[in-house]
C-alpha cells in the first residue's frame, strides 16, 4: 500500500505528538515541517519529536517551498485558533492542492461565526480538488461527535447535556495558561472579556450536535465564569494561590423557540475533582456515557488529527465537517 506523504505545519505541544505519532504509523511518511518559530527552524525535526523516522527533515519557516518541495498528500496544521490567523496558510495549502487536516477549534463548524470565510475556504478547496477538515478532541470528540455517534442506536432524541470535568494539573503549561490558571480575578474577567482566554470551540460542538441531531437550533451561546482556588495549588507550570483562579467554568446552550435541546458543561480547573467525560441523552432508549478520568487532551487530539488522515486523502473536495466523513479509527 503506498504510504500517505504528510507534512506538519506547526509544531507547539500538539503540534509535535501529531507529528511524532504520524511518523510511528506505517502508513504515513512525513516528508516535512514548518513553523516560524526561529528557535525551531533548521533543526532537525528528530530532535524534537524523538521519532527517529524524522530523522533528516529540517523544520523551515517557508511552507510554500516545503509543499513544493515535498509535494505531500496531506498537512496536520496545528497553527491558530481562530479561522482568522490561519486564512491565508489554508489558501496557500490549499492552492498547492494539498489536503488539510487541523486543530483549529473554530474549523469544527466553521459556518457558525465565520461563514463569509469559511465560504472562502470552501471554494479554494473546491477549485484545487482539495479537502479540509477540522477536528481535535474538544471540540472534535468527547462533546460533540461521541454523543452524536451515540444518537445512531436512538429512536428519537429529545434533548442532550455533555460534561467535560478536567484537572489541569497535569496538562501542558499553555493549556494552564489559556484557562487562566494563577490569574487574579479582575484579570481573568478582562481577558475572557476581550477573548483573549478560555476554552475555544463550545459553541461549535453545540452547532454540529444539534446538526447531527437535527434540532435546527436558533439561539446558539455560552458563558464564561472564573473557578477560585479553595486551597493553594502547585503545578509544574504554574502556582494558583487561595482565591486565585485555578481555571474556568464554561456553559455552553442550544434553543430552539427558547428550549434548550443541547446543554454543555465544561469545567477545566487546576485540582478539578473527579474528572471525566460524561453524554446523557434524553432519548428512546435513553443514553449514558461516562469516561471515567476522562480524556487525556493532549494525546487524543493528536491521535484524532493523525486519525482523520486517510478520510481526509480519500474523502471529496471540499471544507468538511466530522459529519461528513466516514467513523475515524486508529491507525496503524
Amino acid at each position: 500500500m503506498k504510504r500517505i506523504k504528510v507534512v506538519s505545519f506547526g509544531l507547539g505541544p500538539i503540534g509535535l505528538r501529531a507529528a511524532a505519532l504520524a511518523a510511528s504509523k506505517d502508513r504515513l511518511e512525513i516528508v516535512g515541517a514548518v513553523d516560524i518559530d526561529e528557535s525551531l527552524v533548521g533543526k532537525d525535526l528528530l530532535e524534537l519529536t524523538g521519532e527517529t523516522r524524522t530523522s533528516g527533515i529540517r523544520v523551515s519557516s517557508d511552507a510554500a517551498e516545503v509543499i513544493r518541495g515535498t509535494k505531500p498528500d496531506v498537512v496536520i496544521h496545528c497553527t491558530s485558533s481562530f479561522i482568522p490567523a490561519v486564512l491565508d496558510q489554508y489558501l496557500l495549502l490549499l492552492e498547492h492542492g494539498v489536503n488539510v487536516v487541523s486543530s483549529t477549534e473554530e474549523m469544527l463548524w466553521p459556518t457558525l461565526r465565520r461563514p463569509d470565510l469559511a465560504q472562502r475556504i470552501h471554494e479554494a478547496a473546491m477549485g484545487s480538488g482539495a479537502t479540509i477538515l477540522g477536528t481535535g478532541v474538544n471540540p472534535g470528540f468527547v462533546m460533540d461527535l461521541l454523543p452524536a455517534f451515540a444518537t445512531s442506536v436512538c429512536r428519537d432524541v429529545k434533548k442532550i447535556l455533555c460534561r467535560r470535568h478536567v484537572d489541569a494539573s497535569n496538562r501542558r503549561g499553555p493549556f494552564q495558561k489559556k484557562i487562566g490558571a494563577g490569574l487574579e480575578e479582575s484579570v481573568f474577567r478582562e481577558l475572557a472579556g476581550e477573548g483573549k482566554l478560555g476554552h475555544i470551540g463550545l459553541r461549535e460542538s453545540v452547532a454540529l450536535l444539534g446538526a447531527a441531531c437535527g434540532f435546527d437550533l436558533d439561539d446558539i451561546g455560552q458563558s464564561i465564569e472564573p473557578v477560585l482556588a479553595d486551597r493553594d495549588l502547585e503545578t509544574p507550570h504554574v502556582s494558583v494561590q487561595k482565591g486565585q483562579v485555578a481555571g474556568i467554568d464554561n456553559r455552553g446552550w442550544g434553543k430552539k423557540d427558547g428550549e434548550t435541546l443541547v446543554e454543555m458543561d465544561l469545567k477545566m480547573y487546576v485540582g478539578c475533582p473527579e474528572p471525566r467525560d460524561e453524554a446523557i441523552l434524553d432519548s428512546d432508549p435513553p443514553m449514558h456515557i461516562v469516561i471515567p478520568r476522562g480524556t487525556f487532551g493532549d494525546t487524543a487530539t493528536a491521535a484524532m488529527l493523525v486519525s482523520c488522515i486517510p478520510g481526509v486523502v480519500s474523502g471529496a473536495p471540499g471544507l468538511k465537517t466530522m459529519l461528513d466523513l466516514p467513523v475515524p479509527h486508529i491507525l496503524r
